[in-house]
């Protein structure tokens, strides 16, 4: 940056108290220099052009400085004419940004993001710019204004994508990700992520925000209903009974990935909750339906325990039993905890589990013994 466009202000030197620090630390006179005028500007309250080229500079050499970031936003507000960008949360509640401005920031941020893929201060930063542009909009107003919101979606989505690329397990980007998707709640994006989850899954199956986001695709973000005053978005029977088939499918590829286990447990409890609120006989009947879904469940997983304990070939590098599949089928079990047979399996599997699984040894006992009571009182 060329400081010279600041000759008429005076830096503000950074206060480290009344004393001398013990241990100061050893920045550069670029960077002494550079916050010293975004101090001074800040307390001016100068919101301009060499003021938003200031927090460029103070940006490369500090990407985490969220104070920075705020006063970007305020600048871009201020810069577009519209708002005094006094809103706080600097998500648009003062003013608006410039479409062209807002490109070009999402441009600076990709470059700037390239070495600080996981830091939080840029992804929010992303998040506010798309605000603008989504703020008050619906996709649903017209096919022209559907189209555009989309194409931006789009190419944000590829751009998170890429990001996911180098770090396929990044926390940021799938939270961003779903974010855009909820935001826009396009049809078209709810379908195209169940198909991308399934891409990352192929890739890494056992990456976990990937089968995460799959449910997140499929439920289109809605989250379980705790009580019956809400509403949740929940597979259909025949719909759950293709992603049990799914996860059951991905956990013959690898018995010991935890993942399309719970996974698994998630699909069918989720149909059980469904069940057991219901009250009239379409209900009923759905009960007895999501309890075969159980029990197909738990016979194919007793085949896979079967098979690797007689294996026809060299199981993976793991060997051995697979508490991720003991810990799944028991808990299938004791949906059944009324009948003997079933209760009697579990608590032999507890058993196995409490020295397979040393680490949850006292977890695996306790469960056995809660297990037992439940034994004595089965007619």
């Amino acid at each position: 940056m060329d400081f010279a466009t600041l000759s008429d202000v005076t830096p503000l030197p950074q206060n480290d108290g009344p004393v001398t620090p013990v241990c100061s630390i050893a920045y550069t006179s670029t960077f002494i220099k550079s916050f010293d005028y975004l101090r001074a500007l800040l307390k001016a309250d100068e919101r301009s052009e060499r003021a938003f080229d200031l927090t460029t500079q103070c940006l490369k050499l500090n990407p985490a400085n969220y104070t920075v970031w705020h006063f970007r936003r305020r600048c871009l507000i201020a810069l577009s004419g519209d708002g005094d960008g006094d809103d706080g949360s600097g998500c648009g509640g003062g003013g608006t940004i410039d479409v062209d401005r807002i490109e070009k920031d999402l441009e600076w941020t990709d470059n700037l993001g390239g070495t600080n893929p996981k830091n939080y201060q840029l992804w929010y930063h992303r998040r506010a710019l798309l605000e603008f542009r989504f703020e008050g909009k619906s996709v649903r107003e017209s096919e022209e204004e559907a189209a555009l919101l989309l194409s931006v979606a789009q190419k944000e989505l590829e751009y998170v994508d890429k990001i996911l690329e180098d770090d396929s397990k990044n926390y940021h980007a799938w939270s961003h990700r779903q974010w855009i998707i909820r935001t826009l709640d396009n049809p078209t994006l709810w379908s195209t992520e169940i198909q991308y989850s399934h891409s990352k899954i192929l890739s890494d199956p056992r990456n976990n925000s990937a089968w995460s986001q799959r449910w997140f695709a499929l439920h289109e973000g809605s989250t379980i209903a705790t009580d019956s005053s809400k509403t949740s978005t929940i597979l259909s029977l025949e719909k759950a009974k293709e992603e049990a088939n799914y996860a059951l499918s991905g956990a013959k590829v690898d018995p010991y990935n935890e993942s399309p286990w719970r996974y698994l447990i998630g699909i069918v409890m989720e149909q059980r909750r469904r069940a057991r609120r219901a009250e009239d006989d379409a209900d009923a009947e759905h009960l007895a339906e999501s309890s075969e879904l159980v029990r197909e469940s738990i016979k194919e997983i007793r085949e896979m325990k079967r098979s690797m304990e007689h294996p026809l070939q060299p199981l993976p590098s793991e060997g051995g039993v697979s508490v991720s599949l003991l810990s799944a089928l028991v808990d299938l079990l004791e949906i059944f905890a009324d009948e003997r047979e079933s209760s009697e399996e579990a608590k032999a599997l507890f058993g196995e589990l409490a020295v397979e699984d040393p680490v949850r040894r006292k977890y695996w006992r306790r469960r056995e013994r809660e297990i037992s009571k439940k034994i004595l009182l089965v007619v």
